[in-house]
């Protein structure tokens, strides 16, 4: 059975002319391509150990922080959540037991 793509969020950078679009695969990406950080933490509302502890592990994002996160950026809920629960998956299946 042929794997299936990874998922990814379309970002499209606002600021740039021509808008450019990203197709991160990884929260990490997503949060590279949207904007600094301090940026990032005063729009989406936690702390910064917050943020970098997302970054490093989006598993541990809540609902409500993955739906803030979608509005901040204006990327699709759907798309986002499904880049975060494949990282997830990812991760748990390749943790040492």
């Amino acid at each position: 059975m042929p794997k299936a793509p990874a998922p990814t969020v379309a970002f499209t950078e606002p600021l740039t002319s021509p808008p450019r679009v990203h197709h991160p695969a990884t929260l990490a990406e997503l949060l590279e391509v949207a904007g600094t950080r301090k940026r990032l933490v005063e729009a989406w509302g936690v702390s910064a150990r917050t943020y970098d502890t997302r970054k490093r592990s989006p598993g541990t994002c809540t609902i409500g922080e993955l739906q803030q996160l979608a509005r901040v950026l204006h990327v699709s809920e759907e798309e986002l959540f499904a880049v975060v629960r494949a990282e997830a998956s990812h991760s748990e299946s390749t943790s040492p037991a």
